[in-house]
């Protein structure tokens, strides 16, 4: 059969992308190829795309039925870069939508921005670790690389409750706007008190109530910190 395989990838994946179909077709454009190939050769090229992809890999395979008809085959790796049959979109249209909606459900607008911001600040502390740092090392074995007891976005919030607690929003927030003034022997600390640990070893189900302790927007970023990805 004939097939032709396009690419949307970018960065180091559409090196490697390049390098695996350059074996196998012949390349009539800068991210484009064609060829002649068996089912078997087919479900190679597959396998090998699938085996290096990352989140910035998209390939489509399309086989060419007609002179005037191809048929979408497979795509591997983010399927939002072509459409149902395989078609890059290159163009978009756009509505304004706060015609359709209250203007008031716009006024926490800014709230919601700054807590989405502290809240992807603290996410991230729970990735300062070895443990997680090993899992996104390529020369690590995968039993060692997927080893992390605690997930990063609940150490993290953990993180957040040792800053935050005995404090109301205006005081921790306030800390965060002199960083100096934080001092890591006191989380450290608190994060090694027995009552924090049990407490840490919780399931999140049973946070609620600690969470009750908690104003409004102190309340928000927790939860936007937790359920990031989704747990």
């Amino acid at each position: 059969m004939l097939v032709t395989f396009v690419s949307q990838c970018h960065g180091n994946s559409l090196k490697r992308t390049r390098r695996i179909l350059d074996a196998f077709a012949n390349r009539i454009g800068d991210n484009v190829w064609q060829t002649a190939i068996t089912e078997d050769g087919l479900a190679t090229v597959k396998q090998l795309l699938r085996a290096s992809a990352t989140k910035s890999t998209a390939v489509s395979c399309h086989r060419i039925r007609t002179r005037k008809k191809t048929e979408l085959v497979w795509v591997v790796g983010n399927k939002r870069k072509f459409n149902e049959v395989g078609i890059v979109p290159v163009n978009w249209t756009a509505s304004d939508i706060s015609i359709y909606q209250d203007k008031n459900l716009w006024k926490n607008l800014e709230l919601v921005a700054l807590a989405s911001g502290i809240a992807g600040l603290f996410h991230d502390f729970g990735k300062a670790n070895d443990l997680f740092q090993n899992k996104l090392s390529p020369s690590k074995p995968k039993g060692q690389k997927n080893y992390e007891p605690y997930r990063h976005e609940w150490v993290s919030l953990k993180l957040f409750e040792a800053i935050v607690q005995h404090k109301t929003c205006q005081q921790w927030i306030a800390l965060l706007l002199t960083p100096n003034q934080i001092n890591e022997l006191d989380i450290i600390e608190c994060v090694q008190n027995p009552t924090f640990q049990n407490n840490f070893n919780n399931r999140i189900d049973g946070e609620l109530n600690s969470f009750a302790n908690y104003d409004d927007f102190t309340k928000l970023v927790a939860w936007l910190i937790v359920s990031h990805h989704r747990l």
